[in-house]
Order: structure tokens, then C-alpha cells, then sequence
């Protein structure tokens, strides 16, 4: 029993020992200052991505070569968009050579059909030299009735798997200017064709919210002089 209580005591002499010698961190103005400082550097460098991002028309003609890396890592950063029911209702097709042609050629005869041969071949020539291709598309589940509702029900799911599709967008092409590729979002006539359905193989109900082409950019764009400033979109109420 003698031996038990020395044990003890001797175990505790130990822990109190290591307590008092053990030196305690201390959190200074200096290194408080200092976490301050880098978390306002963060948040500079973050609204740096959003405030310098720009719809970019001329890339370069070839991709980096670790553009599948960033896609992939964009997409990513896509999918987790807001998405209020959760319906996660995105899909993201990336082309290769022999679909973007076919899109290319369909939209040059649509252009065609419009304002002539002429213009038709312009946007052909212009539309194959860009260098990335990603069609983001909407679906939306409807349950057992399964068919598309009117985006005029203000709650409806339709309008907002359409919203969380959109902010995918944003996020998308945000990742994409972050790694240094720039991006464009297109939403010309060619996307609502059923042709251009067609080609991309979309299911029923399933509809394109737009073509992201991206690259690495010829040139850095300024940024375009916005008309509203904070004091024309703040509404303060009391």
C-alpha cells in the first residue's frame, strides 16, 4: 500500500513538474497584429480575383499544358455554388476537336441563314480558333411528372436550378481566372438550337446555359467603366 501511495505521489510530483516548467504561449499585440494583417491580405488578394476578372475574346492558340488540372479543379469550385434545394442540377461538357467543329459549323450555317455567307464564314473562322470549350447545362428534376416548368413561378424549381447553374458559371470561370486561363460565356442562338442538342447528346429537360470558351488570354483587359457605382445599387433602410 506504501508503495501505491509513493507511486502515486511521485506521478503527480512529475505532472506539476512539467506544467510549471512547460513555457506557455503568449498572444502579444505583435503576433495578433500580425494574424489581423494576413487575414486582411487574404481577403485583399480574394477581392482582387473577383474585382480583375474580364470577359476575354482572344486567347492564345494553345492551352497550357496543365489546363486539364485547372478545368477539373474549376469544376470543382463550380459545383459548389449555392444551390437551395440541393438539386445539384449542373452537367459540364468539355469538347474535344471533332464536336467543336460540329457546333462551329452549325452555328456558321445559323449565321448564314441570317446575314449571309459571308458572315456565316467570318464567325466560322473566328469561332474554331478558340482554344477551350465547355458547355454548362441545366436539369432539373421534376419528379414523377418530369417536364419543364415556367421559370415565371417565382419559387419554382425551374428558376432556381437556373440561379445555381448561373452562380456555377461565376464560380467556373472565377477558378479559371485565378490559375491565369481567361474565359468567355457565350449564350448565342446556337445554344438553344435542338441540332446543337443533339450534337452534345442532352437528355430530356436538359438545356444549355451557356458555351465557356477559355485560354490563356493575348492581352489583359481593363476593366470596363461601370455605369452604377455603391451609392447607385446601396439601399439603406432604417
Amino acid at each position: 500500500m506504501r508503495n501505491i501511495v509513493h507511486s502515486v505521489t511521485d506521478f503527480f510530483r512529475k505532472v506539476l513538474q512539467s506544467i510549471i516548467i512547460s513555457p506557455v504561449p503568449l498572444i502579444t499585440t505583435t503576433s495578433f497584429h500580425s494574424s489581423t494583417t494576413t487575414c486582411e491580405r487574404e481577403q485583399d488578394d480574394f477581392d482582387k480575383v473577383l474585382l480583375t476578372r474580364r470577359t476575354v475574346n482572344n486567347f492564345c492558340q494553345n492551352l497550357p499544358e496543365n489546363w486539364k488540372e485547372l478545368v477539373d479543379r474549376a469544376i470543382v469550385s463550380a459545383i459548389h455554388a449555392p444551390n437551395h434545394k440541393r438539386t445539384e442540377p449542373w452537367r459540364f461538357y468539355l469538347l474535344g476537336p471533332q464536336t467543336i467543329r460540329k457546333v462551329c459549323e452549325l452555328n456558321a450555317k445559323l449565321v448564314a441563314e441570317k446575314k449571309g455567307e459571308k458572315a456565316g464564314e467570318r464567325k466560322l473562322e473566328r469561332w474554331i480558333q478558340m482554344p477551350g470549350w465547355i458547355v454548362v447545362t441545366c436539369r432539373s428534376d421534376f419528379g414523377e411528372k418530369d417536364e419543364v416548368q415556367s421559370m415565371d413561378i417565382p419559387s419554382g424549381l425551374a428558376r432556381e436550378d437556373y440561379a445555381a447553374c448561373c452562380c456555377a458559371v461565376q464560380n467556373l470561370c472565377l477558378s479559371l481566372h485565378n490559375a491565369g486561363l481567361g474565359t468567355k460565356w457565350s449564350t448565342g442562338a446556337v445554344n438553344f438550337d435542338s441540332r446543337f442538342h443533339d450534337i452534345l447528346g442532352l437528355e430530356t429537360g436538359e438545356y444549355s446555359i451557356g458555351i465557356i470558351w477559355f485560354g490563356t488570354p493575348t492581352k489583359i483587359v481593363d476593366a470596363p467603366i461601370r455605369k452604377k457605382g455603391l451609392q447607385d445599387v446601396l439601399i439603406l433602410h432604417p
